[in-house]
Order: C-alpha cells, then structure tokens, then sequence
C-alpha cells in the first residue's frame, strides 16, 4: 500500500497547477521541518549562520560546476564547507531538493525519502542552514533549488587544572 501512497503523491504533483514558489524560505523550512520533529517529540531545528554560508557554499558550487549533487565539484567531502566556516561538527547531514513550488511538498518528500528523513528527524542534530536558488543549477527549471545541511557541533572537553 506504501506504493499507492507514493503513486497518489507524485500523480498529485504532476497534475497540481503552479503555485508561486516565493514562499520557500529558510525560515519557512525550518517551520516545517519543526512540525515534524515536533510530531515526534524531537527539540527544534535553529538556523545557525555558518551552516547558513555552509549551505550558500554548497549551492555555489554546484551552479558553478552546473552538477547537482552531493559532492563538491573539487573533490573532497560536502561537510569540508562546514569545517570552512568554523563550525566543528561531530555529525553532519545534507538534504537537497530542487523544482519544489511548496514548502509543505518540498519537505513531505524528504520525509518519503529515508535518507532525508533521518535527517529532518535526526534527533542529534540542533542546527541547520539552508540555501535557496529559483531555478535549477544545471538546466532551466519551474520551481525552487534547496541544499539545506544539519550539523551538530562538537563538544569540547573542560580542562582541568590540578
């Protein structure tokens, strides 16, 4: 029955007349994305500003390169964005998404993607930053491109002095 759920889902999509994707923001996102988490029990997602360039970072990259995906077109590793900008992580995730027109639809197929999911419910994550393009990065496209990475920061031991 799973696959009926998905089927209805993306028939929904196909058939759905355009709606202004203006609406998709960051801040709308982390709404969303804490909706869920609520639903679950977890603790809220908050924008940190140096995943926030993390993210942009990210999404520079890829319209530079014209690729989407999850490495980074010089090699290396997505998160090497995250250590750039001083944020020391023990766990890091990235979501992409692109040609969503809605917050609600962008962020109910992370939630029908397990790799996504664990990262929208990831009860370890704290903080998120999002970047946001209209468009594709690779191809004209409808709707709106997100790279949106989740981090949570790595807890340095107290010295003590004896």
């Amino acid at each position: 029955m799973k696959w009926m759920a998905t089927f209805t889902f993306l028939l929904a999509l196909a058939v759905a007349p355009p709606i202004d994707a203006s609406g998709i923001t960051a801040e709308a996102l982390v709404a969303e994305m804490n909706r869920y988490r609520s639903a679950e029990g977890l603790g809220p997602l908050f924008i940190d500003e140096r995943l926030q360039a993390a993210a942009a970072d990210r999404m520079r990259d890829m319209e530079e390169s014209g690729e989407w995906r999850h490495e980074p077109s010089g090699g290396g590793s997505p998160f090497d964005a995250i250590r750039h900008h001083g944020f020391e992580f023990a766990l890091a995730g990235e979501n992409l998404a692109t040609g969503f027109e809605t917050v609600e639809v962008l962020v109910e197929s992370w939630m029908l993607s397990p790799g996504h999911r664990r990262n929208v419910l990831g009860a370890e994550f704290g903080s998120v930053g999002i970047a946001i393009i209209d468009g594709h990065v690779a191809r004209r496209a409808e709707g709106r491109s997100v790279v949106a990475v989740f981090a949570r920061e790595r807890v340095r031991p107290v010295s003590r002095k004896k």
